[in-house]
């Protein structure tokens, strides 16, 4: 009796030992698990690599220094203009263009949507003398956000997607790298098939006594972001300038977030941290149209002449009007 006692008292050690091991082995992993992932999240935000999801994954920085770019013309005290309840309304002068020749201030104005604007603000662009005002956005977020503009501004409204359906709804935008190709969609599609809607905006540029003039979209920087593409590159302003000037975007990027971010995330019902791609600009979105007019067309001369009613002509007086 006695030994089969000792026996059961043997194979009972053995059996609990592994056990207790195994267990000290589990809780040994979840607490170095616990402590890399602190350390991890530690050293991404001492790395100024961006900020993180409430779950801890690193967000895409969009204030660092490859998709913030300063240039020496970037001028930021005369080009941004901030207004009372404006948030990324800036001027594209002040760039070197063909021969030397500098952008003139004051003669096209790049912006966000208008619909916030107050009295002053109102006030400022009537005291600009604002011949026209382009809106980019669709019909329908157009009559629900109004453009608050001085009466003797001419209106117009230019849906670059007005008749594309994208079906946002029904996009998965939780999932990694989602918003990133949506975005890089966009930027296809108004190169290869929306460039007579930019033109419309180009043949008033070609008359002195249109001036001044103001484009804008929802954020202003997609749809604006290509349309100021276009008017510098016919003004012979170096890429690296165009794409400095694109970038400047991302300096107002917390405001977009703020202001734009929870009504998004209501809309999709999804939180709004899955979005933060939607309110900043990276580079190369915008190298997606450089790219194509590269590769298809050579120059953007070429691009309009092939894709659009404008003419050389056009582009003559186009830089007679803005150049110095």
């Amino acid at each position: 009796m006695k030994k089969k006692t000792k026996l059961a008292l043997i194979i009972g050690a053995f059996t609990v030992i592994p056990a207790l091991f195994i267990g000290r082995e589990r809780r040994r992993k979840r607490l170095f698990e616990a402590a890399y992932a602190a350390a991890y999240k530690e050293a991404m935000i001492k790395a100024n690599a961006g900020p993180l999801s409430p779950d801890g994954t690193p967000l895409y920085d969009f204030k660092n220094k490859d998709n913030l770019i300063y240039c020496d013309e970037s001028q930021l005290g005369k080009r941004l203009i901030q207004l009372e309840n404006s948030i990324n309304i800036r001027d594209i002068g002040g760039y070197t263009g063909l021969d030397g020749r500098t952008v003139k201030w004051g003669r096209i104005i790049r912006s966000e949507e208008l619909a916030h604007l107050s009295d002053k603000d109102v006030c400022y662009f009537k005291d600009l003398g604002l011949k026209h005002a382009f809106d980019f956005r669709n019909k329908s977020k157009a009559l629900k956000q109004v453009d608050r503009l001085p009466e003797a501004t001419e209106y117009h409204l230019l849906p670059i997607f007005d008749s594309l359906d994208f079906g946002i709804g029904q996009i998965d935008f939780t999932q990694p790298g989602t918003v990133d190709k949506f975005m890089r969609s966009i930027y296809k599609i108004q190169t290869e098939e929306r460039a007579q809607c930019f033109a419309e905006v180009l043949k008033y540029l070609t008359l002195p006594c249109e001036l001044p003039i103001l484009y804008h979209c929802t954020n202003g920087k997609d749809r604006t972001g290509f349309m100021t593409f276009l008017i510098l590159s016919l003004l012979g302003v170096d890429e690296d300038k165009i794409i400095s000037d694109y970038t400047l975007t991302n300096l107002t990027f917390d405001e977009s977030f703020g202001l734009l971010g929870d009504n998004m995330s209501e809309e999709l019902g999804i939180e709004n941290h899955h979005l933060w791609e939607f309110y900043g600009v990276k580079p190369d979105w915008l190298r997606i149209s450089i790219n194509y007019i590269k590769e298809n067309f050579g120059s953007v001369e070429n691009y309009l002449l092939n894709e659009t009613d404008l003419t050389a002509q056009d582009f003559a007086k186009i830089r007679e009007n803005l150049l110095d």
